[in-house]
């Protein structure tokens, strides 16, 4: 099962961190349900949801007295038009934050593009991360901790304190991800593309972020004692995901949090805290040797 969902999602470390952080959700959920797919599936929770919605439709066809047009049977003359906008099916970043001064966007972008100038400057990064995920279609939160170690374009090390033991290693060739807290006889392997970009959870979302995404400025909070702007990233065209929301320092300009609103509703949370940049991280740091009696599993 850990194989098909590494698949569903958009780069080859979102998939990753699925896996830990999603292994007591899944394990609950497929108990209860035993004859169930992966839940953490990216096709399974659009079937999931269509039974609700049929069920809340379903009473409509019910008041036939009614001539065909409800709406214009209403009271007032300006509430036709609020129903309208909701029930658009198509969603844009515009329809996103209607709630959003107009001079947001603006004032959003340009947060954005120091961002990204700021990420082009950086060669290495070492920092703990928190991991969060909540799953609203199985009523969980699971959480998960470790080390993280990034040298641009395409080393990465995600080593886990808890669960303890799990570890995601990009070598330059290969992505290696062994979870012993859920399987210690598995190894899962990808080959990596040219570029690194897959393991790149910033060059994700800050590569020419103002021509992918519509961002709205919601906010400033503080992510590990400093201050930080809030924005949300809309997606322009078709991801993996409905909705980012990034959290870029005051100071530096460097995302120190990012939360990733998922098809299926499920929010996914990584920070980033202590974080150091531009240290010396050796070629040594970024190998993986499968431990004996594993099976590397390619994918």
């Amino acid at each position: 099962m850990m194989m098909h969902r590494v698949a569903a999602y958009s780069t080859l470390l979102l998939a990753a961190l699925a896996l830990p952080a999603c292994r007591g959700a899944e394990t609950a959920d497929l108990a209860r349900e035993p004859g169930r797919s992966d839940p953490m599936m990216a096709p399974a929770p659009p079937a999931a949801a269509a039974p609700a919605a049929m069920e809340v439709e379903a009473p409509a066809p019910a008041p036939t007295e009614e001539p065909a047009t409800p709406a214009a049977a209403l009271p007032g003359a300006a509430q036709p038009a609020a129903p309208a906008a909701t029930q658009r099916p198509a969603r844009s970043g515009a329809e996103s934050a209607p709630a959003a001064p107009a001079e947001s966007a603006p004032q959003a972008e340009q947060i954005l593009r120091r961002a990204e100038q700021a990420y082009r400057n950086v060669r290495s990064m070492e920092a703990d991360f928190v991991q969060s995920l909540s799953v609203p279609l199985l009523g969980s939160n699971q959480q998960s901790r470790g080390n993280f170690y990034q040298r641009r374009p395409d080393r990465l090390l995600l080593r886990f304190t808890d669960p303890a033991g799990d570890i995601l290693v990009a070598d330059g060739q290969y992505f290696w991800m062994y979870y012993p807290s859920s399987d210690r006889t598995q190894v899962l392997r990808s080959r990596m593309t040219q570029g690194g970009g897959q393991v790149d959870l910033h060059q994700e979302f800050l590569s020419n972020p103002t021509e992918r995404f519509v961002a709205t400025l919601v906010g400033e909070e503080r992510v590990d004692g400093r201050p930080a702007q809030v924005l949300t990233l809309v997606p322009k065209g078709r991801s993996g995901y409905k909705l980012v929301k990034v959290w870029v320092d005051r100071g530096d300009s460097l995302v120190r949090r990012f939360e990733i609103t998922e098809e299926n509703d499920s929010v996914r949370r990584l920070e980033l805290r202590n974080l150091k940049l531009n240290q010396n991280l050796p070629d040594s740091l970024f190998q993986f040797t499968p431990p004996a009696g594993t099976q590397v599993f390619d994918q």
